[in-house]
């Protein structure tokens, strides 16, 4: 049976909510490999990591550019500009920083190197693996936008009434979501996976699980990175 996938990184590796049929499990894998040899060709995965990389170019990536714009001036700023391919070789951050200003003309920011070496963890999987699994990149706070109307929440996921406010949008989905988190939240201690890391995967899952009709993406005609991967985040909006 095929599965669907929500993953997201977190302290410990990578977390992620799966439906299989009907039942939907979570858990925690150390490397994305593992979590993927799990899982059977054909699965769709949404995860929350940049994957099409540019070269060069000052714009940075078009979908990084236009997500901020459908965000608004409240949001734009959970939108980072992802690193570019060259900074995934870099071995610190000052080297990182160097290696930006090259190839883009700017310098990496500290949250950008920050998940670089996850980045390049999944980099390495999609490049070199010939698992049959689609697997696509989401941004969580498209994805709450998508799912409050194309409104964007100006709470914070890491304050109470912004993780209520996402957490209630999830439940119009999966009716058991408040059950899911706080399990998940109970088996995981903090330093191991945080709140909004269990949010992010669960909201990332909604996208997986849509029909591939019901995908849009930003921009609405991806390009391929030079590695022939596609620059696009994805998203979905609830039926009405």
């Amino acid at each position: 049976m095929t599965k669907s996938v929500g993953i997201d990184g977190c302290k410990s590796g990578w977390f992620f909510f799966q439906k299989a049929g009907e039942e939907i499990t979570f858990g925690v894998e150390e490397s994305i490999s593992n979590l993927f040899d799990s899982l059977p060709d054909n699965s769709k995965v949404c995860i929350d990591i940049p994957i099409g990389l540019i070269d060069q170019g000052s714009a940075g990536r078009v979908c990084d550019v236009e997500v901020r714009k459908l965000l608004g001036r409240a949001k734009a700023s959970s939108v980072f500009p992802a690193p570019c391919r060259s900074v995934l070789l870099a071995r610190n951050y000052e080297e990182a920083k160097a290696l930006s200003v090259q190839a883009i003309g700017k310098k990496l920011s500290k949250q950008a190197f920050a998940i670089t070496p996850k980045i390049r963890e999944v980099d390495e999987f999609l490049r070199n693996s010939g698992r049959k699994v689609s697997i696509r990149e989401v941004h969580p706070e498209v994805c709450f936008w998508a799912l409050n109307g194309r409104r964007a929440l100006a709470t914070k996921k890491k304050k109470s009434d912004g993780f209520e406010q996402r957490l209630a949008l999830l439940e119009r989905v999966f009716p058991n979501a408040r059950d899911m988190v706080s399990e998940a939240l109970d088996d995981y201690p903090r330093k191991s996976v945080a709140r909004d890391d269990v949010l992010d995967a669960l909201v990332a899952l909604v996208v997986a699980c849509a029909p591939d009709e019901a995908l849009q993406t930003v921009p609405t005609s991806p390009v391929a990175d030079s590695e022939g991967l596609p620059i696009e985040i994805v998203f979905t909006e609830p039926k009405h």
